[in-house]
């Protein structure tokens, strides 16, 4: 308990740290988010969050965390994963180059560690689905999913750094309680480097300027979060002495995955590249049912904490993976209904707001 907190409040201050030390190098290097187009904020926003969420644990883990294998090489892995996203926070890279950086990353993971999707567990109530040679593949594909899906999801303050804190914090129990404890204190390191980052990203901190330093993730830290976090969860799930079964992992990405792979198709039937910017994500139409953006954050937040307990839920009372992935595919249907009548429930709830006021 002593070591957790410890590794919890060192990861927060170096990272807290690291961001007052980066803020005036992002201005120099232009490593910044300028307002335009798609993107509508005040001011121009330095895009280091990420960068110093990195740092804040690469440095604890060192300090704290025992090194084997899989530390090590998670640590070089996360490390290639921030430059692929700093440099495309810097210089725009193309969807395809971005892509097949992700997917490099990835391999790093999978070959270098073994990690891999073994089997897909007890899904439709017939036994373990055994995916054999094809896990090494579909690891792969899962990790650059991930990735992808917190990626398109950072649209709004706090929302990917929150997501991120829910998770980790589930991972954290669920290692626990499994008696990792390594693992357990990795993800307490994401804790404490996240909070750190909430703060500037969320509110601001007040400078001896009087003025607010904000910060952004920027694809440097949604990147880096989303690949730490589908590693966990395939190690997991997929480790010889595993701490949850392979569906509890869906409940942890069930949202972000859901979001991107709906607009994806949606896009695709408009005859638009899956990958094409848009401002159709659910906190996008959230805020145009007339949610002010701190609204859609707080909606949000409260259905992946939901989304995330039921699966520690599952997991601790030992729920049949089958009733566990029909409710996964349930929330799916329910994501289908709801984005495909987006109109009618943006037209009723102005309505509403409108009555109200």
């Amino acid at each position: 308990m002593e070591i957790g907190l410890a590794v919890l409040l060192v990861a927060f201050l170096i990272t807290f740290g690291m961001v007052k030390v980066l803020q005036p190098l992002a201005y120099l290097i232009d490593l910044v988010d300028k307002p335009g187009g798609r993107k509508q904020h005040d001011g121009v926003i330095p895009l280091i969050g990420g960068i110093a969420v990195f740092i804040g644990i690469f440095l604890t883990a060192y300090l704290f965390l025992d090194q084997p294998t899989f530390i090590r090489l998670f640590m070089v892995g996360g490390g290639f994963m921030v430059f692929l996203g700093a440099v495309d926070d810097r210089y725009d890279l193309s969807p395809r180059l971005r892509l097949v950086g992700q997917i490099l990353v990835a391999s790093i993971f999978v070959y270098g560690l073994d990690i891999y999707l073994a089997n897909f567990g007890n899904l439709v109530g017939l036994g373990n689905i055994e995916v054999g040679w094809a896990g090494y593949f579909l690891a792969i594909l899962s990790l650059v999913g991930v990735v992808n899906a917190f990626n398109m999801l950072d649209g709004i303050d706090g929302l990917i750094g929150s997501f991120g804190l829910i998770s980790f914090m589930g991972l954290a129990y669920l290692f626990g309680g499994a008696g990792q404890t390594n693992l357990a204190l990795l993800s307490m390191l994401f804790i404490g480097a996240v909070s750190a980052f909430l703060i500037f990203n969320i509110w601001g901190v007040p400078s001896r300027q009087k003025r607010i330093n904000k910060i952004f993730m920027g694809d440097a830290g949604s990147m880096f979060l989303g690949l730490a976090l589908g590693v966990l969860l395939i190690y997991g799930s997929q480790a010889e002495i595993k701490a949850f079964d392979p569906v509890i992992a869906i409940w942890f990405v069930l949202l972000p995955m859901t979001d991107m792979f709906t607009l994806m198709y949606r896009r695709i039937r408009r005859g638009k590249s899956p990958v094409a910017p848009d401002r159709t994500h659910i906190h996008h139409i959230l805020m145009r049912a007339g949610f002010k953006p701190w609204q859609a954050l707080y909606i949000l937040v409260l259905v992946q904490t939901v989304l995330v307990l039921f699966g520690i839920t599952a997991s601790v009372y030992e729920l049949p993976e089958y009733v566990s992935f029909a409710a996964a595919l349930g929330f799916v249907g329910f994501y289908q209904v709801l984005m495909k009548r987006s109109w009618q429930f943006i037209r009723w709830n102005k309505r509403r707001f409108a009555a109200a006021s």
